[in-house]
């Protein structure tokens, strides 16, 4: 199955720029094993393609929806095309991955499977529930592609560009450096704060009065100065926090610029969001609260990327349910006392 070499490959993401972000890493291995190989990426969410907007490792970004309008056109248009292979980036529902597939042209159909295999494919991954999405998006490309083991492809890290990647411009670079010289904050450690997720991840957040407890607990210990980060789903709670907290914010920018900013961070505190999976890119010392989802599958892929979670035996459970219905003990549970003693520890 790998002896002819896979000129174009289609790789399907209907996740957000989190998920994207830990795809990255494989995405730049494989370029840098296969210069020649064209890697074309098909985004339903069309924010999730910023981090990749002009990446050196992607051949051509595509966009669609959902709606028949959108959807329609798309498949007839990448049916005249002539891949070598489609995958589906790892997590998604199996039975969604298959139909879709069906309707598309490709040497190679490659499936993630649980229990079932679906027919018509023509390779199918078992997904394991303990593997990173780094992990398991490299398995689905190990399936086609010559590739040395995850373990070899780790020893061989700096060589492969095996990291997570997000794309800066120099005007992102000089937003931010103008963000951090206006708020006198140039030159300054300081620390990032995320309070928040998307809108319909609430259940992820840690408590806000939490936030402003650790923050309280930060100001009394260290002089480093602390921003808040908020995008438009957490607008409010970062003002209120703010307001509490007499620190800075940083609102109503392009992610972008928001992630040049963190690129200058000295160290940088989140809940499970998309944020923290940005830290990891620049290699920012973080640290991002868990709660019902499950960090072995979607922690940020750094070193430096660390997790701190108060340990339930019903936790995680987003694999199970979409939205927990119980108290949230894993986040209630999980007081400012312990976030700041990890951050002390991590605190260089």
């Amino acid at each position: 199955m790998k002896d002819e070499p896979v000129k174009k490959v289609l790789i399907i993401h209907t996740w957000g720029i989190g998920d994207l972000i830990l795809l990255t890493p494989v995405l730049q291995a494989v370029k840098q094993m296969y210069p020649k190989l064209e890697l074309e990426v098909l985004f339903f969410p069309e924010s999730a393609a910023i981090p990749v907007t002009n990446a050196p490792f992607i051949s051509k970004i595509h966009f669609t929806g959902w709606k028949a309008n959108l959807l329609i056109p798309t498949i007839l248009a990448l049916r005249k095309q002539k891949y070598g292979a489609v995958l589906f980036s790892s997590g998604v529902k199996p039975w969604k991955t298959w139909l879709f597939m069906l309707l598309l042209k490709a040497e190679k159909k490659i499936g993630e499977y649980r229990t079932i295999r679906y027919p018509g494919l023509s390779m199918y991954i078992k997904f394991n529930p303990a593997f990173s999405r780094t992990r398991s998006n490299y398995a689905l490309f190990e399936s086609f592609l010559n590739l040395p083991s995850w373990e070899d492809a780790l020893s061989k890290q700096n060589d492969l560009h095996l990291y997570p990647y997000f794309h800066l411009t120099e005007e992102n670079q000089k937003w931010a450096e103008k963000f951090l010289l206006e708020n006198k904050l140039s030159g300054e450690k300081v620390i990032g704060i995320h309070p928040g997720c998307l809108a319909k991840n609430k259940h992820r957040r840690w408590s806000k009065e939490y936030f402003i407890t650790l923050i309280n607990k930060l100001q009394e210990h260290y002089s480093y100065p602390v921003l808040i980060i908020a995008g438009p789903d957490e607008i409010e709670v970062g003002k209120a926090i703010q307001a509490r907290t007499n620190t800075l914010i940083l609102s109503n920018a392009a992610l972008a610029n928001v992630a040049a900013v963190i690129s200058h961070l000295h160290f940088f505190i989140n809940t499970d969001s998309g944020l923290g999976h940005i830290a990891s890119c620049f290699g920012i010392n973080s640290l991002t609260i868990f709660g019902p989802a499950n960090e072995a599958q979607t922690a940020p892929f750094s070193a430096n990327s660390h997790i701190i979670r108060y340990p339930v035996s019903c936790a995680p459970c987003l694999e199970k349910k979409k939205k927990p219905k119980c108290a949230l003990d894993c986040l209630v549970k999980l007081t400012p006392d312990m976030v700041f003693k990890r951050v002390q520890e991590l605190l260089i």
